[in-house]
């Protein structure tokens, strides 16, 4: 039977704008219509603030960036980690902004509103929101958060929705994916005001569901209050962030708040928690409302009886609550089970049926530079992934040892103004894949240096090799990206694997203040074809 979730979902037909007579005209703007500031803000439940206030203008858009006001906006001055939107008020006042959202106390403009928060990214929340009319109050939409493993799980997550005949959005690390419009994302989660707009453009769209990657950074940052999350699914919790969290305790916290705050809070809410993780258990145990469980031992709700790997794919035969289903799967992996279990416990969570499930996870080839196979008729596999923690990158290494093949070359690099704790934690996870196989190899190369000298980096990262002996000759220190990938790929012999890892799916190099352009993808396919192979895969059959 289907269950409610899906069941709203069916009846939802996109027309919340008609019904509240809105016009649905193109802009900058996305929204094309004026509100009064004070139907706003009682719409926002900011009203309170409305006392003192004698003015009550026309808005017609939001902006919380000073360049980007147009003339009847609402500007929201945010105190950020680089830059105060409390600098850039008087640049907001003569692009003709109608109305200014502050925290701290400023003297006012005259002929302009002026409304002073306790905290205005709060503040912003709840007036876009407001403004493009609660845009998620009919929408299924489901967060992924987590270290490691939430890119993929969206991707498969929507993959399945989209199977059972649900038009969803994915908003993640990659890409935002609107279903007409397509926007290449800048952080993993989009700020407050972006996602109210992005929400808003998938009910123009007529797409009823979405799956999104929630980053601590955006709990914390209060970016995803007001969305109406109605499933949460955790993945696991490693060393990353901690440039900005500090420590794991305050990590760990901002990613328990998530539920805490908005799947619990929600009378339809509905958590999923990966059991093989101590932290999971520990949310899983924690949440005392509706709950699925997922892991590789039979104590989860949905687990695997058995599996097979190869390097082009995945078979399982899932139980989940005693019901059984053969998943077969293009992402190739160990890792990716997991990813599969997450998914498909998510999907359950929706209300939808493993045939359906078994169908959408079958869909999906492949993740932009998730265990990304580069195939240019070479005799060895070339693996580009993301992986740039230390956890990530031993789950990479451990899939690639499933295959057995006669040697691994990892190619790694750390990135700059990041957590420098994790550097030579990366080099001895590579070490200690290494030690599994006399043969293996290592380089060592620039990621995205940003601001730090990348000799230091890579010698801060060097240190993880200090601990085994007999190492100094069996990995290599080459900044140059470029040569580092040339390097391995040259060395490789018939069956081994090459991993190239830390980037992914990024197609840029931070170096200094330059982005400058750089895929690993890419790169890797213009020098197999120096190397005198070409790309006949597409007359190939499965391997």
């Amino acid at each position: 039977m289907t269950s409610p979730l899906i069941q709203d979902i069916a009846s939802y037909n996109g027309n919340d704008l008609r019904r509240e007579g809105k016009s649905k005209k193109s802009s900058s703007r996305e929204c094309g219509k004026t509100m009064r500031l004070g139907t706003l803000l009682r719409r926002a439940g900011l009203d309170s603030y409305l006392k003192g206030i004698d003015a009550n203008p026309l808005v017609s858009g939001i902006s919380d960036n000073s360049r980007h006001v147009l003339p009847g906006d609402l500007f929201v001055a945010i105190k950020g980690e680089n830059s105060d939107g409390h600098r850039f008020l008087s640049d907001a006042v003569l692009c003709r902004a109608s109305t200014l959202v502050v925290q701290d106390e400023i003297p006012g403009f005259p002929g302009v509103a002026m409304i002073r928060v306790p905290d205005t990214r709060v503040a912003l929340a709840h007036i876009a929101h407001a403004f493009y009319g609660f845009p998620t109050k009919d929408k299924l939409v489901c967060g992924v958060t987590g270290t490691n493993g939430k890119t993929t799980t969206t991707y498969l997550l929507r993959s399945c929705l989209e199977a059972g005949g649900v038009p969803s959005a994915l908003m993640g690390t990659i890409e935002y994916d609107l279903g007409s419009l397509k926007i290449k994302a800048n952080n993993t989660t989009p700020s407050a005001l972006q996602l109210a707009r992005y929400f808003h453009q998938m009910t123009q769209n007529h797409l009823s569901a979405a799956v999104m990657e929630v980053s601590s950074h955006s709990v914390v940052q209060k970016r995803i209050l007001d969305i109406n999350f109605r499933i949460g699914i955790f993945t696991n919790l490693t060393q990353d962030h901690l440039d900005y969290h500090e420590n794991m305790e305050s990590y760990r916290q901002a990613k328990w708040r998530f539920f805490e705050d908005y799947i619990l809070k929600n009378p339809e809410g509905v958590g999923v928690f990966n059991l093989d993780d101590e932290t999971g258990r520990w949310f899983a145990d924690l949440s005392k409302g509706c709950k699925w469980t997922y892991g590789m031992q039979s104590f989860a709700d949905v687990f695997p009886e058995d599996y097979s790997l190869r390097p082009s794919r995945t078979r399982a035969l899932l139980n989940a609550r005693g019901e059984k289903i053969e998943i077969a799967s293009a992402l190739p992996g160990r890792f990716n089970i997991m990813n599969i279990l997450a998914a498909t416990a998510g999907a359950l969570a929706a209300g939808l049926p493993l045939k359906t499930i078994a169908d959408g996870i079958a869909r999906l080839k492949s993740v932009p530079g998730r265990f990304e196979l580069i195939r240019m008729g070479q005799p060895f596999s070339v693996v580009v992934d993301y992986a740039h923690t230390p956890d990530a990158l031993e789950r990479l290494l451990a899939s690639a040892c499933d295959f057995n093949p006669p040697r691994i070359i990892t190619v790694f690099g750390c990135g700059g103004n990041r957590d420098r704790d994790k550097r030579p934690k990366m080099a001895s996870t590579v070490a200690r894949s290494m030690m599994r196989n006399s043969v293996d190899y290592a380089i060592l190369t620039n990621d995205n240096p940003r601001m730090e000298n990348p000799g230091d980096i890579a010698r801060e990262a060097e240190g993880g090799f200090a601990g085994f002996s007999d190492f100094s000759k069996r990995y290599e220190i080459i900044m140059d990206r470029r040569m580092a990938i040339r390097r391995a790929l040259s060395m490789a012999q018939e069956g081994d694997v090459v991993l190239i890892a830390g980037k992914g799916h990024e197609d840029y190099q931070v170096m200094g203040s330059e982005i400058l352009r750089f895929d690993d993808r890419e790169t890797a396919r213009e020098i197999l074809d120096e190397l005198g192979y070409f790309d006949n895969y597409a007359n190939q059959g499965e391997e």
